[in-house]
């Protein structure tokens, strides 16, 4: 898909715009201001993502063990531009190669609402709706942040990041239910 068709997420500002998962059975979501397509993510396979917008076209995928953190790229090239190291309860810092950093936290223990920030100062704001069948959220985009030249980036990688933590979430709950049954047959 080109990026030259889609809405600027800058231009966006003040409006509330919605993640979608147009099918339940293809790891594809798109970012939607009304009807005007603004950004679009999808899953290649395992944490491998491709990630476009008005802005750019990125790769986004999830490394480590020990220490996750996720690397952000051009497609094509196997620099990476940022990296975000995660910590514990999925929230964590977007290191640019410059220096600069932006840091993502969920705001409530349910993890239903995610912030980037720098420094103090509050940018995008992810309320997530996981369903059984797909996932959906809103973003809310800050007027500060709307001169950011990393705006499209953010919430791509926010809504990325948002999806990887709910997976997490389920695998390990699922993970709990199967050692609980396996204690009880024992």
């Amino acid at each position: 898909m080109s990026t030259g068709g889609m809405r600027p997420i800058a231009d966006t500002a003040g409006q509330q715009l919605i993640w979608a998962q147009p099918s339940p059975t293809i790891r594809e979501h798109e970012l939607r201001a009304g009807e005007a397509l603004v950004a679009t993510l999808s899953f290649e396979r395992g944490t491998l993502a491709n990630a476009e917008a008005d802005a750019g076209s990125w790769t986004f995928k999830r490394e480590g063990f020990w220490h996750p953190h996720v690397t952000v790229r051009v497609p094509g090239d196997e620099t990476n531009i940022a990296v975000f190291r995660a910590r514990t309860g999925g929230a964590g810092e977007l290191v640019f190669s410059d220096g600069h950093v932006f840091r993502l936290a969920s705001t409530n223990p349910m993890h239903s609402e995610w912030v980037w920030q720098q420094e103090d100062q509050l940018l995008v704001r992810f309320q997530g709706r996981r369903g059984v069948i797909k996932a959906s959220g809103t973003v809310d985009v800050e007027p500060a942040a709307v001169a950011l030249p990393e705006l499209a980036l953010l919430v791509v990688l926010g809504w990325y990041l948002i999806l990887l933590h709910a997976q997490d979430a389920v695998t390990a709950a699922n993970g709990a239910i199967v050692a609980s049954r396996v204690a009880v047959i024992r």
